[in-house]
């Protein structure tokens, strides 16, 4: 196994980008933030670097850019609520450099050459009908690309355990399992690898699915036709 440790920032080097619902916290206590750390170097630990081009999905504060930035070339990221100036000036400080940008990935639209990575952690099972967004990752990468998806188990007994660590209401934010996505992907993508977290868990018992998956080599790239390739500049 390629083990890969996440670069976790400096306290206070990133900010939350949403004060109620971003975990960024989470990944500096004692006890959630190492389990917040290893649920995603399991996932991490299953790519193959280096990447020409990575594209995460979800960035949030940032938290895993510095991670990935270490694994490719070329690195983006977009994300329906963050502010990229912000993020970007944040990650600045500890030298790390992406091209950010708001956006969909059910709708973003990309100009540039394909890319040979996407990441997403935790960001589709907030998505009620994931086929759509599965199609437009895939519409993103080149033949044989790969897609690492990050995301909780989501049941009743889930829903009852995150209070625990302070979100309550959990079950109006995550709505889709980690099977419904598995079916979703299967027109584009060919399943590699699922990695239950914790590693000792069997994976009914699982509390984070890391899967990944790779493009089938009959779906081809579609560029957006008109669109700018500098359509979100590297902000330094």
């Amino acid at each position: 196994m390629n083990k890969i440790k996440m670069w976790l920032p400096p306290e206070g080097t990133l900010d939350p980008n949403d004060e109620e619902h971003d975990p960024l916290p989470y990944y500096y206590r004692p006890i959630t933030g190492y389990l917040y750390r290893k649920r995603i170097e399991s996932g991490l630990s299953l790519l193959r670097p280096p990447y020409r081009r990575i594209l995460e999905i979800g960035y949030g504060s940032g938290i895993a850019l510095p991670t990935l930035s270490r694994m490719g070339d070329e690195l983006w990221g977009i994300d329906t609520h963050s502010v990229p100036d912000c993020v970007a000036d944040r990650l600045g400080r500890i030298s790390v450099h992406a091209r950010l940008a708001q956006g969909d990935c059910r709708t973003w639209r990309h100009g540039g050459d394909p890319f040979d990575l996407v990441v997403a952690f935790s960001v589709l099972e907030h998505i009620a009908a994931p086929a759509m967004a599965l199609s437009q990752i895939a519409s993103l990468l080149r033949p044989n690309g790969t897609l690492l998806i990050g995301m909780p188990r989501v049941d009743k007994a889930m829903a009852a355990l995150f209070p625990l660590i302070g979100y309550r209401g959990i079950e109006r934010h995550h709505v889709t399992t980690f099977h419904e996505v598995g079916k979703c992907a299967q027109p584009h993508f060919v399943l590699d690898t699922v990695r239950v977290f914790p590693t000792w868990c069997p994976q009914w018992a699982g509390l984070y699915f890391n899967m990944l998956f790779f493009k089938r080599p009959n779906q081809g790239y579609r560029a957006e036709q008109g669109a700018s390739a500098d359509a979100a500049e590297p902000r330094r």
